[in-house]
Protein backbone atom coordinates (compact mmCIF):
# COMPACT_ATOMS: atom_id res chain seq x y z
CA UNK A 1 0.00 0.00 0.00
CA UNK A 2 1.34 3.66 -1.03
CA UNK A 3 1.78 5.98 1.93
CA UNK A 4 0.09 8.78 2.33
CA UNK A 5 2.08 12.03 0.86
CA UNK A 6 1.79 13.33 4.70
CA UNK A 7 3.70 10.15 5.67
CA UNK A 8 7.10 11.23 4.15
CA UNK A 9 10.20 12.06 5.77
CA UNK A 10 10.19 15.94 4.31
CA UNK A 11 6.70 16.18 5.51
CA UNK A 12 7.15 15.37 8.59
CA UNK A 13 9.94 17.35 9.62
CA UNK A 14 8.10 20.41 7.97
CA UNK A 15 4.78 19.77 9.38
CA UNK A 16 7.05 19.02 13.03
CA UNK A 17 9.65 22.22 12.76
CA UNK A 18 6.57 24.44 11.39
CA UNK A 19 4.59 23.19 14.51
CA UNK A 20 7.80 24.01 16.84
CA UNK A 21 8.44 27.02 15.70
CA UNK A 22 4.88 28.65 16.06
CA UNK A 23 5.09 27.49 19.66
CA UNK A 24 8.47 29.37 19.88
CA UNK A 25 7.26 32.48 18.19
CA UNK A 26 4.22 32.75 20.35
CA UNK A 27 6.89 32.36 23.35
CA UNK A 28 8.55 35.40 21.92
CA UNK A 29 5.88 37.28 21.12
CA UNK A 30 5.35 37.58 24.85
CA UNK A 31 8.43 38.83 25.33
CA UNK A 32 8.15 41.49 22.73
CA UNK A 33 10.20 39.79 20.00
CA UNK A 34 9.95 37.26 17.39
CA UNK A 35 11.55 33.56 16.94
CA UNK A 36 14.05 34.93 14.38
CA UNK A 37 15.11 37.57 16.61
CA UNK A 38 15.38 34.97 19.48
CA UNK A 39 17.76 33.19 17.18
CA UNK A 40 19.66 35.57 16.28
CA UNK A 41 20.36 36.92 19.92
CA UNK A 42 21.38 32.82 20.59
CA UNK A 43 23.82 32.79 17.99
CA UNK A 44 26.01 35.97 19.02
CA UNK A 45 28.99 35.26 21.00
CA UNK A 46 28.08 36.77 24.89
CA UNK A 47 31.32 37.84 25.21
CA UNK A 48 33.38 39.54 22.00
CA UNK A 49 30.44 39.67 19.74
CA UNK A 50 29.74 38.44 16.10
CA UNK A 51 29.72 39.39 12.95
CA UNK A 52 26.73 39.24 10.58
CA UNK A 53 28.57 37.45 8.29
CA UNK A 54 29.08 35.16 10.55
CA UNK A 55 25.83 34.69 12.29
CA UNK A 56 23.89 34.62 8.48
CA UNK A 57 25.12 31.31 7.90
CA UNK A 58 24.45 29.32 10.88
CA UNK A 59 20.36 31.36 10.39
CA UNK A 60 20.56 29.51 6.75
CA UNK A 61 20.24 33.02 5.36
CA UNK A 62 22.77 35.84 3.81
CA UNK A 63 23.86 38.52 5.41
CA UNK A 64 21.93 41.03 3.48
CA UNK A 65 18.93 39.19 4.80
CA UNK A 66 19.75 40.44 8.63
CA UNK A 67 19.34 43.71 8.18
CA UNK A 68 15.50 44.33 8.89
CA UNK A 69 16.44 41.68 12.41
CA UNK A 70 19.50 43.74 13.34
CA UNK A 71 17.35 46.61 12.86
CA UNK A 72 14.63 45.61 15.18
CA UNK A 73 17.29 44.14 17.59
CA UNK A 74 19.00 47.49 17.87
CA UNK A 75 15.31 49.60 18.43
CA UNK A 76 14.99 47.40 21.26
CA UNK A 77 18.15 48.31 22.45
CA UNK A 78 19.12 44.70 22.45
CA UNK A 79 22.32 44.95 20.42
CA UNK A 80 25.00 47.61 19.30
CA UNK A 81 26.53 47.43 15.62
CA UNK A 82 30.39 48.76 15.95
CA UNK A 83 32.71 49.13 12.99
CA UNK A 84 35.69 46.69 13.03
CA UNK A 85 38.53 48.53 13.60
CA UNK A 86 40.70 46.81 10.69
CA UNK A 87 37.79 46.36 7.85
CA UNK A 88 35.02 49.78 8.72
CA UNK A 89 33.08 47.36 6.31
CA UNK A 90 32.50 44.73 8.63
CA UNK A 91 30.12 45.16 11.74
CA UNK A 92 30.22 43.63 14.35
CA UNK A 93 27.24 43.19 16.57
CA UNK A 94 27.79 43.06 20.16
CA UNK A 95 24.78 42.24 23.08
CA UNK A 96 23.63 45.25 25.39
CA UNK A 97 22.89 43.88 29.04
CA UNK A 98 19.28 43.96 28.16
CA UNK A 99 20.35 41.85 24.81
CA UNK A 100 22.34 39.17 27.49
CA UNK A 101 19.19 38.63 29.47
CA UNK A 102 16.95 37.53 26.44
CA UNK A 103 19.56 35.85 25.38
CA UNK A 104 19.41 33.83 28.31
CA UNK A 105 15.48 33.89 28.37
CA UNK A 106 15.80 32.26 24.84
CA UNK A 107 18.05 30.42 25.79
CA UNK A 108 15.88 28.63 29.02
CA UNK A 109 12.94 28.36 26.68
CA UNK A 110 14.67 26.04 24.50
CA UNK A 111 16.36 24.22 27.36
CA UNK A 112 12.77 23.66 28.81
CA UNK A 113 11.48 22.59 25.80
CA UNK A 114 13.88 20.42 24.97
CA UNK A 115 14.11 18.97 28.61
CA UNK A 116 10.17 18.36 28.39
CA UNK A 117 10.71 16.42 24.84
CA UNK A 118 13.02 14.69 26.93
CA UNK A 119 11.19 13.36 29.45
CA UNK A 120 8.07 12.28 27.08
CA UNK A 121 10.10 10.55 24.55
CA UNK A 122 12.85 9.41 26.50
CA UNK A 123 16.87 10.21 26.20
CA UNK A 124 17.78 7.17 24.48
CA UNK A 125 15.22 8.05 21.66
CA UNK A 126 16.22 11.50 21.56
CA UNK A 127 19.83 10.30 20.90
CA UNK A 128 18.58 7.86 18.27
CA UNK A 129 16.45 10.84 16.55
CA UNK A 130 19.59 12.89 16.36
CA UNK A 131 21.79 10.34 14.76
CA UNK A 132 18.72 10.34 11.99
CA UNK A 133 18.36 13.46 11.53
CA UNK A 134 22.02 13.58 10.85
CA UNK A 135 21.91 10.93 8.28
CA UNK A 136 19.29 12.63 6.57
CA UNK A 137 20.98 16.14 6.61
CA UNK A 138 24.36 14.09 5.56
CA UNK A 139 21.94 12.83 2.58
CA UNK A 140 20.39 16.03 1.24
CA UNK A 141 23.94 17.40 1.25
CA UNK A 142 25.33 14.91 -0.89
CA UNK A 143 22.66 14.86 -3.38
CA UNK A 144 22.47 18.87 -3.17
CA UNK A 145 26.50 18.79 -4.37
CA UNK A 146 25.70 15.84 -6.68
CA UNK A 147 22.85 17.98 -8.71
CA UNK A 148 25.29 21.15 -8.71
CA UNK A 149 28.24 19.02 -10.77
Amino acid sequence: MAKKHTETVDSKLKTGWQTVSRMYNAEAVLHGGTIAMSHFLLNIDSHEGSFASDIAPRLGMESTSLSRIIQSLEEKKLIQRIPDKIDKRKIKIVLTSKGREQKELAKNIVRDFNQQVELKVGKEKIQEFYKIIDKITELAEERSKDLKS
